[in-house]
């Protein structure tokens, strides 16, 4: 437990740095428009799968199976998945976690961690979602899974160490749409 809440306080920390690191400097402003810089991609990039109830009925309920799986040559340090739920639930539980994936539902947000997944191995998990009597036309959810490499060693709590890390934790979100009929 203590691995994630120092990677958890890392993504604190980086948050917080990113707004200054986003700022561009004089030099790189007046570089030529063909310039590129290499982004380095996650060791441990996640592959999800997501099955879910393409159509159900008012006051029905919506299942959301899903399947994160690491397709990298390393084992991951920090990841999970982060979720938008549909409008008009009357209640959101998760089922069927694992014992070593921690999950949070806030209202309509979702927040997913799981233990070190090695290469080729996967977490799973299902979302259900009760929906209210009067929701009708169409439920949006939106899910992304994120993958942050730390390597051994790391002070998370020292902002020197983080400064020279590249923590990309790119979310890739996509949405899924359930028609709700009568």
């Amino acid at each position: 437990m203590r691995r994630h809440l120092s990677a958890l306080a890392a993504l604190t920390l980086a948050g917080s740095l990113a707004g200054a690191s986003l700022a561009i400097p004089a030099t790189a402003a007046a570089a030529p428009a063909s310039a590129t810089q290499a982004v380095a991609a996650p060791q441990s990039p996640l592959y999800t799968k997501v099955i879910w109830n393409k159509t159900v009925r008012r006051g029905g309920t919506i299942t959301y199976s899903l399947k994160s799986t690491n397709k990298g040559e390393w084992p991951t340090d920090f990841a999970g998945i982060l979720g938008s739920l549909p409008r008009g639930a009357s209640k959101i539980r998760v089922v069927g976690a694992g014992s070593k994936t921690f999950c949070d539902v806030s209202g309509r947000e979702l927040f997913c961690i799981f233990d070190t997944l090695k290469p080729n191995k996967s977490a799973s998990f299902k979302i259900k979602v009760w929906l209210k009597r009067s929701t009708h036309g169409y439920a949006y959810a939106d899910f992304g899974a994120f993958s942050i490499d730390v390597p051994e060693g790391v002070d998370v709590t020292n902002e020197e160490e983080l400064d020279k890390l590249d923590l990309q934790s790119d979310a890739k979100f996509k949405s899924f749409r359930t028609r709700i009929v009568r």
